[in-house]
């Protein structure tokens, strides 16, 4: 089992030379999913449509792999997904249907089996990005589109901190500084939004923009409760 993940984590990982999207049967992400992150049996599919998700710390405790939680941003469709790889700070997290998203110190970099993938995203002062307000930042956004073409978006940016005062996830509230990320090339613009730790780099929460064809998501970071950071 263990080589069989670490066969996956070379797969997504961003070093490759090859942008191929590597696709797999659902069936086999599923059964891969579910031994490695549940203790105990894991409920039928149906059983848990059938029941409300309370998501808190006793929830979690489920668990015994690193997870994130992504959801729509109105909240109806979510989605857990497992660490699958760490390669020079740049975390890979993998879905029970084989979609992945990447993120680099909590901004998102790549995903993979999405409608319109963002193949890379390359930043500036990316470590500068949590500790001042910036007037002019600058990223590069490739993308595969419908056609198997790539294009490439070249935003700029400005960040402007502002104290959000308590944030809750898994039903604890927590002192964070809420950053607004606004960010426009040509006629494209999105504003991705970061809940971070008070003097850390630690995201706890976020919104973040995709892509056109599939826009925002939430990054719920349950991985840092995992990980003794709160």
């Amino acid at each position: 089992m263990i080589k069989y993940i670490f066969f996956l984590s070379s797969l997504f990982c961003l070093s490759c030379s090859s942008d191929n999207i590597i696709r797999s049967e659902k069936t086999d992400f599923y059964n891969i999913y579910k031994d490695i992150i549940i203790r105990g049996p894991v409920p039928s599919l149906e059983a848990e449509k059938k029941e409300q998700t309370v998501y808190n710390r006793e929830w979690l405790s489920k668990f015994n792999q690193p997870i994130i939680l992504l959801s729509s941003l109105d909240g109806k469709n979510a989605a857990i997904l497992v660490i699958l790889g760490n390669y020079q700070n740049k975390l890979t997290w993998v879905s029970s249907d084989g979609i992945s998203i990447s993120f680099e110190d909590g901004i998102l970099i790549a995903t993979r089996g999405y409608s319109q993938d963002l193949i890379e995203a390359q930043h500036e002062d990316l470590d500068k990005l949590f500790t001042q307000n910036i007037s002019n930042r600058f990223k590069t956004y490739r993308f595969l589109n419908g056609k198997n073409r790539y294009e490439e978006l070249k935003f700029s940016c400005s960040v402007k901190s502002e104290q959000s005062g308590d944030s809750k996830i898994l039903n604890v509230p927590l002192k964070t500084t809420k950053f607004i990320e606004s960010c426009q090339a040509d006629d494209t613009r999105h504003t991705n939004e970061y809940y971070v730790l008070p003097n850390t780099n630690i995201v706890i929460k976020s919104k973040q923009w995709i892509s056109k064809a599939n826009g925002y998501v939430i990054i719920h970071n349950y991985y840092a409760f995992q990980n003794n950071l709160l």
